[in-house]
């Protein structure tokens, strides 16, 4: 196992610095005494970053010479920069999920960078095995573009040298995916889950997969993954959905037939390419929520020593009070 690496005084990026999770790192990071870089594509991202006593650094991962450039300085990259998404296409997915990977460790390579944490995901398992599953598992693709392109980067990052993080369903104040969204769902009546509503949700608090990482920019073994979600605590997705109908005071989520889940989907993309919004799901959407088995994180547990602290009922709990005091409840 490689030598653990201290963060105070260390100057760590973080790409991706003004998403959910990329933002979450670099607050923590702080609080752990390192100087941080916050590398975002977006230059009005600035203000948010620097909230947070980050120096903020506008460069796309699509760039190489810009990422260079912006990676200048780092002893330490935590890469949380990816399109994260059921939209859009595959190859706009390759660009920033692979080749912004790609870019990402060329830089760190050339500039010397200590050691590279890198986000996957756990949709690289797949969701049709009912197994318990763990890092040694064959990853999956699917023809699903943030599944395909979310498990060549995990495989390329690793034979790279970095250390991959597969962090489960992460939720929280921010989240987009697995707190905005199914809120505006459940307002508008169409909060909605496959069959019968047996898909599993592998939660993660947002506070919990930022120690995680941490843990890994710290004593990950180069080459190693470890995947990331609070295995102690079982919920589906419409137990977890529920809870947002509960909040919006609307009906519980409906259970539909998987056919007519994706044909909505696949109606909402339609719709969205005629009046140029983002569609309120796609059809790659039913296969985010229809997972069947489950994930170990045994080696993030023994090896790093790291531990959820936070449950579904605190999570919940604490994000919802983010919802009320941010005016979207």
């Amino acid at each position: 196992m490689k030598t653990e690496v201290r963060l105070e005084g260390r100057t760590v990026a973080v790409t991706g610095a003004a998403g959910f999770i990329g933002h979450a790192v670099g607050r923590h990071l702080v609080t752990q005494g390192a100087s941080v870089i916050g590398i975002d594509a977006a230059p009005d991202t600035a203000e948010r970053i620097t909230a947070e006593r980050i120096e903020a650094r506008v460069a796309d991962v699509t760039d190489a010479a810009a990422m260079r450039s912006a990676l200048e300085g780092a002893e330490l990259v935590v890469h949380a920069a990816a399109r994260v998404t059921d939209s859009g296409t595959m190859d706009e997915h390759i660009a920033v999920n692979v080749g912004g990977s790609v870019n990402v460790l060329d830089a760190a390579a050339e500039l010397g960078v200590e050691r590279v944490v890198h986000l996957s995901s756990v949709v690289v398992y797949g969701f049709d095995d009912p197994s318990v599953q763990d890092e040694s598992a064959h990853l999956r693709t699917c023809g699903v573009p943030y599944i395909d392109t979310k498990s060549a980067s995990d495989r390329l990052a690793r034979r790279r040298g970095a250390s991959v993080v597969r962090p489960g369903d992460a939720y929280g104040p921010g989240s987009l995916p697995w707190t905005i969204r199914p809120l505006g769902l459940a307002k508008a009546g169409t909060l909605a889950v496959p069959g019968q509503g047996e898909g599993r949700m592998l939660a993660i608090y947002i506070d919990d997969l930022v120690t995680a990482i941490a843990a890994v920019l710290r004593r990950g073994v180069p080459g190693a993954a470890y995947a990331a979600w609070n295995d102690s605590e079982s919920i589906t997705f419409e137990e977890y959905f529920s809870h947002y109908s509960r909040m919006a005071g609307a009906r519980p989520p409906r259970r539909l037939p998987r056919p007519v889940i994706d044909a909505t989907g696949r109606g909402a993309e339609i719709w969205a390419g005629l009046t140029g919004a983002t569609p309120a799901m796609t059809r790659h959407s039913r296969v985010l929520i229809d997972r069947r088995g489950s994930v170990s994180t045994r080696r993030l547990r023994e090896e790093l020593g790291w531990e959820p602290r936070i449950g579904i009922d605190e999570g919940i709990a604490l994000t919802e009070k983010w919802l009320r005091e941010s005016g979207l409840l």
